[in-house]
């Protein structure tokens, strides 16, 4: 028993806890990195698509990037439905149409998705299917002009 309590304490050690509850950075580095490249593209992308988590949409936005999205088309995409209960998620796809936000509901697994996003960009045929290739290993390239 002593072997995992100084593991426990070791790891705590190790998180940077302060023993007068001082405040923690927790934003690690790669965060802060993936946050400033992702400001960068946005600049020179003229629609994004924003997965957020169907079963807390309002929780699941980034609030850090909401300014640098204003003026965008944006289209919501409310990203694993199959895991929300379908009667609530009736209720948010009516109120982000209420608002006039672009909103689908998707599972990020399925085909009839990738479909789904495909038409609320506007894209009828992606290269491939154009030059009669077949995805490879069941994936579908679809072209990332930027990415939330």
């Amino acid at each position: 028993m002593g072997g995992v309590r100084s593991m426990v304490k070791k790891g705590l050690g190790e998180m940077g806890f302060n023993k007068g509850g001082g405040v923690i950075n927790w934003f690690p580095g790669h965060m802060a990195a993936a946050t400033r490249a992702i400001r960068h593209r946005l600049k020179v992308s003229d629609l994004v698509i924003e997965v957020r988590d169907a079963r807390l949409p309002l929780s699941s936005v980034n609030e850090d990037l909401q300014p640098s999205l204003s003026g965008k088309r944006r289209i919501l995409a409310l990203n694993k439905k199959d895991l929300a209960n379908p009667n609530i998620m009736h209720k948010w796809t009516h109120y982000f149409d209420s608002r006039e936000q672009d909103c689908i509901s998707i599972n990020a697994h399925s085909r009839s998705s990738v479909k789904k996003i495909r038409f609320a960009v506007g894209m009828d045929q992606l290269p491939h299917e154009e030059e009669g290739q077949k995805a490879v290993d069941g994936n579908i390239p679809l072209p990332v002009l930027g990415s939330l």
